[in-house]
């Protein structure tokens, strides 16, 4: 190689490596330096001084951690999760989403298909890091435990206490439930990095599921006439007459013939996961914990 073109080549190396180097570097002390997690006071504050009265809060979500490791919705969004008269497109949810799989090893976010005018759909994975590590190990026990034909109880009660419940809370099966879209977010962003005693039982006991938009062609077209009404106060807006591809209102009436793409998506994931609890738009209060025997085998819940 002439002295000039290996000197070159060298230079070249030389430079690549100044900017892998302190990147894997990096990387790797975050891997090893545990996250802080704090109080999140300015978010803390956002959230107080947007809910009109304590009492439409618990102290569950009267605040937000901050952590060193996981950017809080806002550092993504440019606003808090639930912010006065503004709504997210579905890109921006699934990016967000995405984004927190990047910096959390507690949660995976997995493609569950596109609708019918191309927008994603996705599932969002969250439990701590073991159980993350093993999702298809847990997958395989639930898929067991749904059709335990050829297992004898002996071998179903081992599933049983080695298997974790599933949880999947999916949003917006209607275009106008715009809350769900939001609120998973700030949830996710939660179980990934709050530590308090219920956040961590739940991480350990249970695998949490959602889907932030089941609807999103629907959502995303609820989502512009609601800003352009509030850029636009004085103008005629045209009212929303259909929201999915071809559907009118009840789309969840599509389960019965599998006509939609959302239908199908759900479908096929819920046939992967065997989610042990599911509930669309309407999320109740769960406690997970105790897994550890054959009545405990569930999320409790209370609407």
């Amino acid at each position: 190689m002439p002295r000039r073109i290996r000197s070159l080549y060298l230079l070249f190396v030389v430079f690549i490596s100044s900017l892998i180097v302190p990147a894997a570097l990096q990387a790797a002390a975050q891997a090893t330096t545990p996250c802080e997690v704090k109080d999140d006071a300015a978010y803390t504050a956002a959230i107080r001084k947007n809910t009109t009265e304590p009492f439409f809060s618990t102290d569950l979500i009267d605040h937000l951690p901050w952590s060193s490791c996981v950017p809080a919705p806002d550092t993504y969004l440019g606003h808090i999760v639930g912010a006065p008269d503004v709504l997210d497109h579905v890109a921006e949810i699934n990016g967000y989403m995405r984004l927190l799989a990047s910096r959390s090893p507690r949660v995976r976010v997995f493609s569950m298909g596109h609708s019918e005018e191309g927008r994603e759909m996705i599932l969002v994975a969250i439990a701590d890091e073991a159980t993350i590590r093993n999702l298809d190990h847990y997958r395989n026990i639930t898929a067991k435990l749904a059709d335990p034909r050829g297992l004898s109880d002996a071998e179903a009660q081992a599933l049983v206490q080695e298997g974790k419940p599933i949880y999947w809370a999916s949003g917006s099966i209607h275009s106008t439930e715009t809350g769900s879209p939001e609120m998973l977010m700030e949830l996710a962003y939660r179980l990934a990095v709050e530590d308090t005693p219920l956040i961590d039982t739940i991480r350990k006991n249970c695998i949490v599921l959602l889907t932030p938009a089941s609807e999103t062609d629907g959502h995303d077209r609820y989502v512009d006439v609601h800003m352009y009404r509030m850029h636009h106060p004085e103008a005629n807006t045209y009212p929303l007459t259909w929201w999915g591809h071809y559907v009118s209102h009840d789309n969840n009436r599509d389960g019965i013939t599998l006509s939609l793409a959302l239908s199908n998506n759900i479908t096929k994931r819920f046939l992967e996961w065997h989610a042990t609890r599911d509930t669309s738009y309407s999320l109740p209060r769960t406690r997970c914990g105790g897994m550890k025997t054959p009545a405990a085998f569930s999320c409790s819940s209370t609407r």
